[in-house]
């Protein structure tokens, strides 16, 4: 093993785990809430939610374990940033699905829905990140 990997201990692993496992089962719930309150939607607006709910929390996460509190130790700040930044952003975002909902938009001829919710995605989770790593570092 060599980089980044080397140095994740086994109980990182977990944390990433079990992190990636409650991001996962959170899409899953906002996928299922919003079919139910709202129905069939225009875009897939449950994808762009988690998306940018996702890449604001990303953004606090890594700019607080950049600078967090002094006497944390930096074993527990790199089991955070792990569990939270890898695993439960990870598990809760999903690019794939992003690309696949945008490839059948353009499937379906709606190519400006496409266009639109390409945009509207990349756009809001740009800012989203930008506001979680100023959060992120007034918190540091």
């Amino acid at each position: 093993m060599s980089g980044v990997l080397a140095e994740i201990s086994n109980l990182h692993l977990v944390g990433v785990a079990l992190g990636a496992g409650l991001g996962a089962v959170c899409r899953a719930a906002v996928d299922r809430g919003m079919s139910a309150r709202w129905g069939p939607l225009p875009l897939p607006c449950a994808t762009l939610a988690v998306n940018v709910v996702g890449s604001f929390l990303l953004g606090l996460v890594l700019a607080w374990a950049a600078g967090p509190p002094g006497g944390l130790d930096p074993d527990t700040v790199a089991g955070w940033r792990l569990s939270l930044g890898t695993g439960f952003c990870g598990g809760l975002t999903t690019f794939s699905t992003f690309s696949y909902e945008s490839f059948l938009l353009l499937r379906e001829q709606r190519p400006r829905a496409a266009l639109g919710y390409i945009g509207l995605t990349v756009v809001l989770a740009m800012a989203a990140v930008v506001a979680g790593d100023a959060v992120g570092a007034a918190l540091a």
